[in-house]
């Protein structure tokens, strides 16, 4: 099945159910803070190698947590949250910076590279009251964190990361519990950059995963993020 290719002046996106049998949908574009959202709204997400062209997504089926059935392991989330200490929000772009120190190897510039452009845009969002931070530190060191965009009651995960082990397993557990306390319906593990092994996930259908991208955006459009 064809890809789309999308206009640069036009921030528009084919249905997602016209994407191919891998999950991709459209290339190009260009990439902005109202295509961004544009995408997550509609069930879409970037992931392309850079210095090529952009490349969104929409696989079926959709990788999802849905943390009101979430189960936090509490013996594991006790001695975690003993070795370490978690902030949210206070540290964002040391956590994107965090991300480019694991994922931006030389020699290897893959599609789990994380640019100068798209730290740009998260900063933004984040600005926006948008894009969120849990960081996971050591004895005052980053020891690991996670990034992602939260629109509605929706979180799409972005990007994980750590470099001692454990931190990034309870950077998602407070994810998933600091969801679960304020009433979020999913966590979208839409990249390979967010998905950590140990936790238990749902495989959705995306038309399903679709229409809920769309019910959110459209009852949240004028309701300020609570994160």
């Amino acid at each position: 099945m064809p890809y789309f290719e999308l206009k640069k002046d036009e921030i528009t996106f084919p249905p997602a159910y016209f994407a191919d049998i891998d999950g991709l949908l459209a290339v190009g574009g260009t990439m902005s803070v109202e295509r961004m959202l544009l995408a997550y709204n509609n069930g879409i997400f970037y992931w392309h190698y850079p210095l090529k062209h952009i490349k969104w997504w929409s696989p079926d089926p959709r990788i999802v947590v849905r943390p009101e059935s979430f189960e936090i392991p509490q013996k594991r989330w006790e001695m975690l949250n003993q070795e370490f200490t978690v902030t949210v929000d206070t540290d964002f772009e040391q956590v994107l910076r965090g991300c480019q120190q694991v994922y931006n190897l030389e020699g290897q510039m893959d599609n789990s590279w994380l640019s100068e452009r798209m730290v740009r845009i998260f900063m933004e969002l984040h600005t926006m009251g948008k894009a969120h931070s849990i960081a996971i530190w050591k004895d005052g060191n980053l020891a690991g964190g996670l990034f992602g965009v939260a629109i509605g009651k929706l979180f799409f995960g972005e990007y994980l990361f750590t470099t001692m082990a454990g931190a990034d397993e309870l950077a998602v557990l407070c994810l998933i519990d600091k969801l679960k306390h304020q009433g979020y319906r999913l966590l979208d593990m839409q990249k390979q950059t967010f998905f950590f092994p140990g936790i238990e996930y749902d495989e959705m259908p995306r038309l399903e995963y679709v229409d809920i991208c769309k019910e959110n955006a459209k009852k949240y459009k004028d309701v300020p993020n609570e994160f």
